[in-house]
């Protein structure tokens, strides 16, 4: 058997019990230190390029669905290099990454925290900015992590680990676009006097169900491509690279799974954390996180991660692997990742208190709670409340008593905020990684006897009908599994634990998840506070608390439709302004006079990217790093045009609006910069506005 030594590696179970036996036993006879058996970045390029010219023989398997999950007929590649180019992908994907938050956050901020996937850099500043105050001289990483030579074998093996790091940060990237072509596809279909039939064609959707947000990609043929690239449009073509990622994973899919969505481990058993040498200085070294705990992270990638592990692993093994088994195990990944997101927003706000504080609560509130509401509601809370008891429950009733009325009212009213919120939360996960899984997985669905062609009004009536397309147990079903609970509880644990040998704490636990997902919450489950008047329509951003806007400037949360409406409202925040330029992302005001406001703020709002207004010109413009471009206005008259100095009133073009939110929403901003100013006389100077 196998352990997992907490980084990128399974070591064998005798290692741990061997060192415990005799401290050389690691010693060869040449008193050099033997290697254990974990794989280095050599090895892990080897197994990548065995996989990437891999001959794909076995036929399409009998399945009266016609489900597809490894194309046949491939030829076998020339034994070169077939790693470079994944290599390559990953580390511009990464690249790309790290420049857009740089000029989005700042060095200074982004130092403090490069986020999920990035464990490399974090400890090369950390390290490197106390040998600077030492007085020594900066390295790169890994020489970063200790002072004394390191043997190539480890170098090897912490290369795997950045290279599995980088992986891990290329499903992320390939989440996120899942999620951003879904969102910008539903708002489309969405919108009043559409052609489904354009918008399907556009993203490779086959049709959509659930009041158009539930997305289903059509049913892939072999005969097409060779069942290489069964979907056409901006959603169906991730799959090319949902492909490279399954390669890139076959041969690490342990360590994915271990990583994405963790299993508890014996402590006793499993080596150290990281363990250089025999020397002290060496073995204590703080390691910062590779992956974030769970239920500290942003869980659909996880669950995504996940899934490309089991579906990589099945076209590596493919004539040991049934398609059957590998559905089973996507569904069972799924559902643990929905039981994560419902756990992650049930704790959000509940950590201020101790745990028997809400066990108390808890306990009353299920000895409160009666059959006397609807079935579906009176299961759902109950699922909840039992999720909380799993974490919070104590066999011992000596406590019970310490808790105040006022605590337990306020400990009573998050938790049921938290039961309320995670019916959205669950409905968007679902809808998310539905998407996802038909990605990786072609024709999943299409044995399904039903789909939900139609959509109550309720958030519990739409989870059950995508549970139920999913072929997924209710959770109450789920929970019931003491291994279930177990999980649960490690993932708790893991996640409010402090661990003395990391080097950086993970975030807190907290329910905001991306601008997408936040995005299409929006229309569903919006509060008062979030409604936009009639007159108004929304930004293209949606803002809330969390928007990268300067706290000093003044700013409106929605764009009027009539222009003299939005004239009257900005002259009156900024009255000292003779220029005014409108952020369409976030609705911020700034400066158009010639300063580069609008420049400075595209680098914290869009990453250099930025969509704006200019006020007094009634015109629009779009900047992408310091290079700026004007496009048509927003605001027409009767006539559909926006005369100059004569008095019509301007109304908000739904059409003009409509390009500008596919712009935005599809990334095109620097296409259309680079495509307007080589089209047009009008020159602006970089950095001006």
């Amino acid at each position: 058997g196998y352990v997992w030594d907490g980084r990128c590696n399974f070591s064998p179970a005798t290692y741990s019990e061997e060192k415990k036996v005799s401290s050389s036993a690691n010693v060869a006879g040449d008193g050099t230190r033997t290697k254990k058996n974990l794989q280095g970045k050599k090895e892990l390029i080897k197994a990548w390029n065995n996989v990437l010219r891999t001959p794909r023989r076995l036929q399409r398997r009998s399945r009266p669905s016609g489900f597809v999950l490894i194309p046949p007929g491939a030829t076998e590649q020339k034994d070169t290099n077939n790693s470079d180019i994944l290599r390559k992908l990953m580390d511009q994907i990464v690249d790309v990454g790290q420049r857009a938050d740089l000029k989005r956050v700042g060095e200074e901020e982004l130092t403090k925290d490069y986020g999920e996937f990035r464990h490399y850099l974090t400890e090369r500043t950390i390290y490197n900015k106390r040998y600077r105050a030492t007085g020594r001289d900066a390295l790169d990483w890994p020489l970063c992590l200790t002072s004394r030579s390191m043997s190539e074998a480890r170098r090897q093996e912490l290369s795997k680990e950045k290279m599995i790091s980088k992986l891990l940060y290329t499903i992320q990237a390939f989440t996120y676009s899942c999620c951003s072509e879904s969102s910008d596809c539903r708002r489309l279909l969405r919108s009043e006097s559409v052609d489904t039939s354009l918008i399907y064609s556009k993203f490779g959707v086959g049709k959509s169900v659930m009041k158009n947000n539930l997305l289903l990609l059509p049913q892939a043929e072999s005969s097409v491509d060779g069942g290489f690239q069964p979907f056409d449009g901006r959603l169906g073509k991730t799959r090319y690279i949902a492909l490279s990622l399954m390669a890139a994973a076959s041969p690490v899919a342990k360590e994915i799974v271990q990583l994405c969505i963790p299993f508890p481990s014996s402590s006793e058993s499993s080596p150290s954390v990281f363990d250089f040498d025999a020397d002290d200085d060496i073995k204590s070294v703080k390691r910062a996180p590779i992956a974030y705990p769970l239920l500290c992270s942003h869980i659909l990638t996880h669950t995504t991660g996940a899934l490309i592990a089991v579906t990589g692993s099945a076209r590596v093994e493919e004539r040991n692997c049934s398609t059957d088994q590998v559905v089973d195990d996507c569904r069972k990944f799924i559902s643990l990742g929905l039981i994560a997101r419902i756990v992650q927003v049930l704790l959000t706000g509940l950590m201020y208190w101790t745990a028997e504080q809400i066990d108390v609560v808890l306990r009353l509130m299920r000895e409160e709670m009666i059959d006397d509401m609807k079935h579906e509601e009176y299961r759902w809370g109950q699922s909840c409340l039992d999720l909380l008891l799993i974490i919070f429950g104590r066999e011992s009733e000596e406590a019970f008593l310490d808790t105040t009325n006022s605590d337990a009212n306020l400990i009573k009213s998050q938790i049921l905020k938290g039961i309320d919120a995670a019916k959205g939360a669950a409905v968007s996960f679902l809808l998310d990684v539905a998407v996802i899984v038909q990605i990786l997985v072609p024709n999943i669905f299409s044995d399904t006897a039903m789909h939900p062609d139609s959509c109550g009004s309720s958030d519990l009536d739409a989870m059950k009908r995508l549970m139920e397309l999913i072929r997924m147990e209710s959770i109450q079903d789920i929970i019931q599994s003491d291994l279930v609970q177990l999980v649960i509880k490690s993932w708790y644990i893991k996640a409010t634990e402090k661990e003395s040998s990391q080097l950086q704490s993970p975030p807190h636990i907290n329910y905001e998840t991306w601008p997408v997902a936040r995005g299409e919450l929006r229309d569903q489950h919006s509060t008062a506070n979030d409604e936009v008047p009639p007159h108004c329509t929304p930004l293209l951003g949606y803002p809330s608390r969390t928007s990268h806007t300067d706290s000093d400037s003044c700013r409106i949360t929605c764009l009027p439709k009539s222009y003299t409406d939005l004239y009257a409202q900005l002259s009156a925040l900024c009255p000292d302004n003779d220029q005014i330029a409108l952020c369409l992302i976030c609705g911020s005001v700034l400066d158009a006079g010639g300063k580069g406001e609008c420049t400075k703020h595209a680098l914290k709002c869009g990453a250099g990217g930025g969509v704006f207004f200019l006020v007094q010109e009634c015109v629009g413009l779009i900047m992408h790093g310091t290079k700026a471009a004007y496009v048509p206005s927003i605001f027409v008259d009767s006539h559909g045009e926006t005369p100059q100095y004569r008095g019509r009133p301007l109304n908000l073009d739904p059409r003009r609006w409509s390009l500008l939110q596919d712009m935005w929403c599809s990334h095109s901003v620097r296409e259309k910069v680079i495509s307007e100013r080589s089209t047009t006389r009008q020159v602006i100077i970089p950095n001006y506005y």
